[in-house]
C-alpha cells in the first residue's frame, strides 16, 4: 500500500508545515522561553490511545504541533542563557527537510555515496576550523556525550590492543585523568566501557577551575608505582560550569612523558580555538590523540550533530571494523568509503548534510564572527557584574559563560546559607515567568547563576535586559523575604 500523497497535496501540507515555523520565528521576541503549563497539561494533548484509522495531516498539523511549540523551551530565543544550546540555523532547518526527504542510510557508500562523500569533507573542514592535526580521522555521531564515548573507545583500544579480543578481566586495571570539572559523560563513557568508574581519577583544580597539572602527574606516577596502568588524560576545551580551558600544553607534555592517550573534551569551547580573544586557550589542541566537537553548540547547526575526531583515520578503523557476510557488496572496493568501518552504527541518518550546508553558506569566517561577538558580549556583562553594588561574579568569563550571584544591595547582612537560597529561588522564579531563561550551578559549594550564550541571534539589549530582569525579581524576594521575616 503506497503511503504517499498525490504531489499537490503533498505540496500544500508542506506549505502549512512551512507557515507553521515561518509563524514561530517571526514571534519570537513576544514569546516567552520557557512555558508555563503543568506537566499534566502538556501531557494531555498527546495521551490518546494507539491510533488504528489515523487522521488526516491536516488536522494533525493544525491540532498538534501548535500545542508542541506552545509547550517547548525555546532555545531559539534571543533571551535563553540556559545551559550550552544554541539558537540554530534556518539553513539547518533546509538540509533537514532535505535529508528526511532522501532518507538515505549513510552507513554504506553504496547505500548512500555523496552522504559518504560529504561527510569525508565535513569532518576535514571541522578540523580545520579549529586548527586541529591534518590528516585526521572522525565521524559525525549525534552529541558531545557520544563523541567523548567514541574517543576514549578509541583510546582504550590503541593504549591496550587486547582489550577487544580478552576484555578486561584479569588484567592490570587501565586508570584515566581528568578534572573534577569534567564533563558527567566522561564517566558514563568510562562506565560503558567497562573500565570502571573508580579508576577515573577526578584531580582537583585551582581557584580558575582549571586542572592541577602537577596533581595529576602525581596521581599517573602513584598509579604506575601501584602496579596499574594508566592510558589516557582528559583535558577540557570549556567546561559546562564555568568555560574553564585546562593548559591543553602542560596536559600534552605530561602525556608525552609517559605515553598517554591526550583527549580534549571541546565540545563547547573548541569552535573558539581560532577566534581572535580565545586563541591563545587552546594552545596545545592540535596536540590532542582526539577532539570531542559539538557543531550543534557554537557552531548554531541543529540538533543532532557532535564530531569525535582523532588523529589518524587508521585508529578509528581498528576501533570499529567488522566483516559480516550480508552486508558485503559486489561493488565494494578500496575507493568506496564506508561509514560503517569508522563508526559503531550500520544505520545512520546523513548527519552531515546540515553541517556542511552551514559551511558551505555562512563560512567559517562568519560562524567564528558569531563566536567572537558572544565572547564580547559576555565578558562586557562579566564587567557590568563587577560594577554592579548588587552582584557578585564568582569564576572568570573564561569564554561565553558568566557565573555570578545576586548579593542585595541592602543594609542587612545575608549569610552564605541565605544567599543561597535567595539565589535558588531567584532561579525558579525566572524559569516561572518565561522572560528569561537561565541555570545555576555549584561553585566552591555556593548556589551560582549561570548564564551561557551561543546564540547568534542575542545582541547587547538581552545581555543588559538579563540584568535588569534578575535585579528586578531578586529585589521583588528581598521585599516579599523581608515582609515573612
Amino acid at each position: 500500500m503506497n503511503l504517499d500523497f498525490e504531489p499537490e497535496r503533498f505540496r500544500r501540507l508542506l506549505s502549512q508545515a512551512s507557515e507553521q515555523v515561518l509563524s514561530l520565528y517571526a514571534s519570537l521576541p513576544r514569546r516567552r522561553v520557557t512555558h508555563a503549563s503543568s506537566p499534566r497539561a502538556v501531557a494531555e494533548p498527546f495521551a490518546g490511545s494507539l491510533p488504528e484509522t489515523g487522521m488526516e495531516p491536516e488536522t494533525v498539523l493544525r491540532d498538534f504541533i501548535p500545542a508542541i511549540f506552545e509547550h517547548s523551551t525555546l532555545n531559539i530565543s534571543p533571551r535563553f542563557f540556559a545551559y550550552i544550546m544554541s539558537g540554530g540555523s534556518q539553513v539547518g532547518i533546509l538540509a533537514d527537510l532535505l535529508c528526511a526527504g532522501l532518507n538515505v542510510n549513510s552507513a554504506k557508500w553504496h547505500l548512500a555515496s555523496a552522504a559518504a562523500e560529504v561527510e569525508r569533507t565535513t569532518v576535514r573542514w571541522l578540523g580545520e576550523f579549529i586548527g586541529y592535526r591534518s590528516g585526521a580521522g572522525g565521524a559525525l555521531v549525534s552529541g558531545g556525550s557520544e563523541a567523548n564515548l567514541y574517543c576514549l573507545r578509541v583510546a582504550r583500544d590503541v593504549q591496550a590492543p587486547g582489550v577487544r579480543e580478552h576484555g578486561l578481566a584479569g588484567g592490570r586495571a587501565l586508570t584515566l585523568y581528568a578534572s573534577t570539572e569534567t564533563h558527567s559523560c566522561v564517566t558514563k563513557s568510562v562506565e560503558m566501557l567497562g573500565l570502571g568508574s573508580k579508576h577515573l581519577r577526578r584531580v582537583p583544580v585551582g581557584a580558575d577551575f582549571r586542572v592541577d597539572v602537577a596533581r595529576l602527574e602525581q596521581e599517573v606516577r602513584r598509579d604506575v608505582e601501584a602496579g596499574l596502568t594508566p592510558f589516557c588524560i582528559i583535558g577540557n576545551a570549556g567546561t559546562v560550569n564555568s568555560g574553564a580551558v585546562d593548559d591543553l600544553v602542560a596536559l600534552a607534555d605530561v602525556a608525552e612523558r609517559h605515553g598517554l592517550w591526550f583527549h580534549v573534551d571541546g565540545a563547547y569551547g573548541a569552535a573558539a580555538a581560532r577566534v581572535d580573544g580565545a586563541r591563545e586557550l587552546f594552545r596545545g589542541l592540535e596536540r590532542a590523540d582526539s577532539v570531542a566537537l559539538d557543531p550543534h553548540k557554537w557552531m548554531q547547526v541543529p540538533f543532532e550533530a557532535g564530531c569525535a575526531l582523532v588523529r589518524d583515520w587508521d585508529s578509528l578503523r581498528h576501533a570499529f571494523t567488522y566483516s559480516a557476510a550480508y552486508l558485503r557488496a559486489r561493488s565494494d572496493n578500496e575507493e568506496r568509503w564506508d561509514w560503517m568501518g569508522h563508526t559503531f552504527q550500520l544505520s545512520r541518518a546523513f548527519r552531515a548534510l546540515k553541517v556542511w550546508m552551514q559551511l558551505q553558506v555562512y563560512g567559517s569566517r562568519k560562524l567564528q564572527a558569531v563566536i567572537a561577538d558572544n565572547l564580547q558580549l559576555m565578558r562586557q556583562l562579566g564587567d557590568e557584574v563587577d560594577a554592579a553594588r548588587d552582584f557578585e561574579r564568582l569564576a572568570p568569563v573564561t569564554l561565553s559563560i558568566l557565573c555570578f550571584r545576586y548579593v542585595p544591595a541592602t543594609g542587612r547582612t545575608w549569610d552564605e546559607a541565605s544567599l543561597d537560597r535567595l539565589n535558588a529561588r531567584l532561579l525558579e522564579e525566572c524559569e516561572r515567568r518565561g522572560q528569561f531563561f537561565i541555570t545555576g550551578t555549584s561553585l566552591g559549594g555556593r548556589t551560582v547563576l549561570r548564564a551561557c550564550l551561543v546564540n547568534h541571534r542575542t545582541t547587547q539589549a538581552e545581555t543588559r535586559g538579563l540584568l535588569a530582569h534578575l535585579r528586578a525579581l531578586g529585589e521583588e524576594l528581598v521585599a516579599s523575604w523581608e515582609r515573612v521575616a
